[in-house]
């Protein structure tokens, strides 16, 4: 079995198990201990346990060494029962413990606000309210008051087919592909994706996700749709790629910054690919962030899991950059 006491004594092996330095590791364990007993000890009084409080078998991991299992898991992204071999656990409860931790994970990381879902029309007619986040964006604002440059890319996982809905056989609906199909389906991966939006600023911290979006949906479609422009302070700066030209027009009150696209049947002037290398060179913060968020396998291989947790899954790698990059950022003093 993987201890935690015995991987210390081999701190590059540590890193390279579970993405944490010791000291960061132990340092995430110590916020997280409170937030499992108060997890737990709420699970334990709620209504309609029958059960007193001390019955039943007890946990065989503590919080530190289920702390290393769901590393290790975000990390590789290994199947549940090869972790059960690792850890010596039953597949099944290892699926319990690394769903019941990652939204304690989430809440101790520096995570970044994240949407919980698209703001889309229709479900805004009908008086649906967004579920939010207790972490605003306002937050970020007050700890960099500095703030007015911030880089918005996405990013596409691929996912398996979605399946039509159970009991739409052959006798109640014509044999064909589900509508999903359709809808999850990104010409530029040419499979079947699910995208995230990052917005990461110049010194490399994320400070929004937007919620999980089929690959199908447009950049800009996706930016409008992820509750981020009403938060941005008047005259901030957005900087993207080329996919969200002519998103001056959607938020007239934020300076764009996008490169300049090559005219069909032309060539960019010497000035204009002069201004693409200058735009390039701040851009690339958030692609040096994607590529450490991408580190962890949850986020870049085949997506095996539920889609609803989709986002709760780059929730906690996002935060778990965030944590890296602000222990390891020179301290000025």
């Amino acid at each position: 079995m993987l201890r935690v006491e015995r991987l210390r004594q081999r701190p590059r092996s540590f890193e390279s198990f579970c993405g944490l330095s010791p000291s960061e590791f132990q340092e995430l364990a110590t916020q997280l201990e409170p937030l499992w007993e108060r997890a737990h000890r709420r699970s334990l009084l709620r209504e309609g346990r029958q059960r007193r409080i001390g019955a039943g078998r007890q946990f065989k991991l503590d919080v530190p060494h289920r702390l290393l299992m769901t590393l290790v898991y975000l990390r590789h992204y290994l199947p549940m029962h090869l972790l059960g071999v690792l850890f010596e656990m039953d597949t099944a409860n290892v699926c319990r413990n690394i769903h019941a931790l990652l939204p304690l994970l989430e809440q101790a990381l520096p995570a970044p606000l994240r949407a919980r879902t698209l703001n889309i029309q229709k479900k805004a007619a009908e008086g649906a309210k967004p579920v939010r986040r207790l972490r605003t964006l306002e937050d970020v604002l007050e700890a960099f008051p500095d703030l007015a440059d911030l880089i918005v890319d996405g990013t596409e996982q691929p996912r398996g087919q979605p399946k039509g809905k159970k009991g739409d056989g052959a006798g109640k609906k014509a044999v064909g592909r589900p509508k999903d199909k359709k809808k999850f389906y990104s010409a530029k991966k040419g499979t079947h994706t699910l995208k995230t939006q990052l917005t990461v600023t110049p010194e490399g911290q994320i400070v929004h996700l937007s919620a999980t979006a089929p690959g199908r949906l447009h950049d800009i479609k996706l930016l409008r749709q992820s509750r981020l422009l009403p938060r941005l302070p008047r005259g901030s700066r957005l900087w993207g790629d080329r996919g969200y030209t002519g998103l001056e027009k959607l938020c007239p009150q934020h300076e764009v910054i996008v490169p300049r696209k090559r005219p069909k049947g032309g060539c960019l002037s010497l000035e204009d690919r002069e201004l693409n290398r200058q735009i390039s060179k701040v851009r690339i913060a958030v692609e040096n962030a994607l590529c450490r968020v991408k580190k962890f396998r949850v986020c870049r291989e085949f997506y095996r899991n539920d889609p609803q947790r989709h986002g709760l899954f780059w929730g906690c790698v996002t935060g778990l950059v965030n944590l890296r990059l602000a222990s390891r950022a020179p301290q000025l003093t």
